[in-house]
């Protein structure tokens, strides 16, 4: 393994808290869905096959993951005014982080003047989005609370 390859792992090892929470809230937010819900369980139910994201990420098939992240990025346009802004920034980061590892992968690819990206800005587009775990942690917890009281989960 080069040491470039495990600087990759080292940084998505980095980010797996921050895909964590957001994929939880959303798994989570799947599972509470039932008759007399707010009509957005429905849609969420519909689009509840998260594990292809983490499938595509767990196996480097970056195409497949930057799908589901958009799809996760259209469903939370859909959100409830009350959660909105948070599953946006929560769906948001997702695609961030994708299009980070994306940007990685090109840097260790080919040369960073012909794919336009470095392994410095790869590295600062990591610190910015862990930077951001602490903000996406509280806004995971107001979707969470959202999902208990509308949509019946207790994450207790």
């Amino acid at each position: 393994m080069t040491s470039r390859r495990r600087g990759a792992v080292a940084g998505r090892t980095l980010l797996a808290p921050v895909l964590r929470a957001a994929l939880a809230v959303l798994v989570l937010m799947v599972a509470a869905c039932s008759d007399g819900t707010p009509e957005f369980c429905a849609p969420l139910s519909e689009a509840s096959d998260l594990g292809a994201l983490a499938d595509a990420l767990r196996d480097d098939d970056l195409g497949a993951a930057r799908a589901e992240a958009e799809r996760l990025a259209d469903l939370a346009e859909t959100a409830p005014s009350e959660i909105r802004s948070d599953l946006v920034a929560l769906a948001d980061s997702v695609v961030d982080i994708v299009g980070m590892l994306e940007d990685e992968q090109r840097a260790g690819d080919t040369d960073s003047d012909s794919s336009g990206v470095s392994a410095a800005q790869v590295e600062r587009q990591r610190e910015e989005l862990n930077e951001r775990f602490g903000e996406l942690d509280r806004r995971a917890t107001r979707v969470t609370t959202w999902a208990a009281r509308e949509c019946g989960l207790d994450l207790a």
